[in-house]
């Protein structure tokens, strides 16, 4: 999905400037408040901030403060905001088996042209990393890198207009007018964590308000934009071309010009659900990691609604956007190459590649049958060497 810029002003304050030197009573500290530590040193390494203007404000300076602390290439986490505890990256690792278990990676391989295809969540906490070490094994393999839709490469501008194009109400509608009150007064209420108020919002349909609710808790949970699985690759893609699934309209589309009243729905249960995110996310991320299908799609859903139109709106979100897809990835295998087979690492949202429509399902259908890579199997060297195809384009 998109993600969304957040521009914070957070202030020192006493208790913030003397954190590297000893971290007081969390309990005790005014609200707005979050505690960063190192994973590495977490009894050394932290910073607490408090009394700041809200909760992401306090999440963010926390988080800055311990990376002032921390060395090159140390990521500190979020582990308290206010009275809420946050499952660190080891605890979500301590629950993954020791044991050989299936990654969210598989093989696919046609006419001599192998894909790579990866389950991504787009937005993680830094102290999941590394890895497993396949992903990155599959990665260096690949003349190319394919993403849902390559945001990337495109001019922060146009992306910007693009979307208000997509995601403002029509003219003469306002959030107030087009929310019932019940719904308005919760918004307000969860805005104010965020440092945000609904007259901020009120050109924005309710599908962009629920996308920045959801973006908003979070960033203020620690999870950022630049540690999913797209930008992790994006920065060290070399001289591949990134190729597209999809395209930006197309996403915008499906996202901000659903009927009115499913939008105000979704909104309204992801208002409902924003408080109790935080242990269904971290037991996503555990079966992510484990390579559990059925329990990943159980939280995936637990978070999604089930309301007839939240179900509605997530087949359309994934089982019919797994077609598109799949349909893509034939191409890519397909496709002629006279001078040598290609070799392609694609990165699609994990849900995608779950359940009975997944896009592995849909491309055994066709005859195209994927092998599952598992955390004890190695990736195979390429007999060529690798070098970045010249096509620029979507498959």
């Amino acid at each position: 999905m998109l993600t969304a810029a957040v521009v914070l002003g957070a202030l020192l304050t006493g208790a913030a400037a003397a954190a590297a030197a000893a971290v007081p009573d969390f309990d005790a500290l005014a609200d707005n408040k979050a505690l960063a530590v190192s994973p590495l040193r977490p009894d050394t390494v932290r910073a607490v901030a408090d009394s700041q203007p809200h909760a992401l404000a306090a999440s963010v300076q926390a988080r800055e403060l311990c990376q002032r602390q921390a060395d090159p290439g140390e990521a500190c986490e979020v582990v308290r905001l206010n009275d809420e505890r946050i499952t660190s990256g080891a605890e979500i690792r301590s629950r993954v088996p020791q044991t050989p278990h299936p990654l969210f990676l598989w093989r696919l391989e046609r006419n001599g042209n192998v894909v790579y295809l990866a389950g991504s969540i787009h937005i993680l906490k830094p102290s999941l990393y590394p890895l497993a070490p396949q992903l990155d094994a599959a990665f260096q393999q690949s003349d190319f890198l394919v993403l849902e839709v390559d945001v990337a490469s495109m001019d922060p501008q146009e992306i910007q207009q693009r979307t208000r194009a997509y995601a403002l109400l029509d003219d003469g509608q306002t959030l107030r007018g087009v929310l019932p009150g019940h719904i308005y007064q919760k918004l307000a209420a969860h805005l104010v964590d965020y440092g945000m108020t609904p007259d901020m919002l009120d050109r924005a349909k309710p599908a962009l308000v629920m996308n920045q609710i959801v973006v908003s808790r979070l960033l203020a949970l620690g999870y950022l934009p630049d540690s999913g699985l797209e930008n992790h690759f994006l920065a060290r893609r070399g001289g591949r071309e990134v190729l597209e699934l999809e395209s930006l309209d197309a996403q915008l589309e499906l996202l901000f010009n659903q009927p009115l009243a499913t939008q105000v729905e979704l909104l309204e249960e992801t208002l409902d659900v924003a408080d109790e995110i935080e242990p269904l996310l971290a037991g996503m991320l555990v079966a992510w990691l484990s390579g559990d299908d059925e329990q990943f799609m159980a939280q995936f859903r637990a978070q999604s609604g089930d309301s007839e139109l939240s179900r509605a709106f997530t087949r359309k979100l994934l089982e019919e956007r797994n077609h598109t897809m799949a349909a893509g990835i034939r191409r890519l295998l397909d496709a002629a190459s006279p001078d040598r087979p290609r070799t392609y690492f694609v990165l699609v949202g994990a849900a995608h590649l779950a359940g009975e429509e997944g896009i592995v399902p849909l491309l055994a259908a066709q005859g195209i049958t994927a092998t599952r890579v598992r955390s004890n199997d190695r990736i195979p060297a390429r007999s060529q060497p690798n070098t970045s195809a010249t096509t620029r384009g979507a498959p």
